[in-house]
């Protein structure tokens, strides 16, 4: 779990570039284990070999694995809105490369009891990012059910509740199940009476 805040870099790695880099360059640049350089990118090519190639964001430090969603709230042309939402992110900081899978990742990835344990010491507390809940998260305490369990905690963040910190094989072999399932099948659907947001959590309006 970081202890810092989330778009925080150490001394000399601060974002200095006008557009995000290729990841590959951009690993060179904030990574300094060469174990976490090198899990990053087989990854990030199996992710491209898979046609899930990451899409920069608006910074040098974070990329997303986009998805297909089907919102039935929003009818244009007397067609439900399709659209796309960010399935994975990835995102570096403090020399190290993190994960933050969207809800519906999540709770597939929550489902496999191996990584129970892992995933509960993975909790991502608030920081304050630009959904403006800092004032009110960041030290509240929090109850959340995630995948059927209740977590009790100062401060969890409650866009995405857990972060994956240097994932190990075994994270990221069930991770790259979960993702290849999730484009092969069919798009997600928002129902009536929730909602999306870029992490792709889903909320009760």
């Amino acid at each position: 779990m970081p202890k810092i805040p989330f778009n925080s870099h150490k001394e000399g790695k601060e974002p200095r570039f006008k557009k995000c880099l290729p990841i590959e360059e951009a690993a060179e640049f904030y990574l300094e284990n060469e174990d976490d350089k090198l899990r990053l990118l087989n990854f990030v090519s199996w992710l491209r070999n898979n046609k899930l190639s990451p899409v920069s964001g608006n910074n040098s430090y974070n990329w997303y694995v986009n998805f297909k969603y089907e919102d039935k709230n929003i009818i244009k042309s007397n067609k439900y809105y399709r659209g796309t939402y960010h399935g994975l992110y990835i995102k570096f900081f403090n020399d190290n490369w993190h994960l933050l899978p969207s809800k519906d990742i999540l709770l597939n990835i929550l489902s496999r009891k191996e990584l129970s344990e892992i995933s509960e010491k993975s909790i991502f507390p608030c920081y304050g990012c630009c959904y403006g809940c800092y004032d009110i998260t960041h030290s509240t305490k929090q109850i959340v059910n995630i995948a059927g369990r209740e977590f009790i905690r100062d401060g969890i963040c409650l866009r995405n509740y857990i972060c994956y910190e240097n994932p190990d094989e075994k994270i990221l072999e069930i991770m790259k199940d979960v993702l290849l399932k999730r484009k092969q099948s069919t798009d997600l659907v928002i129902d009536e009476g929730m909602n999306i947001y870029n992490y792709g959590i889903l909320k009760v309006i």
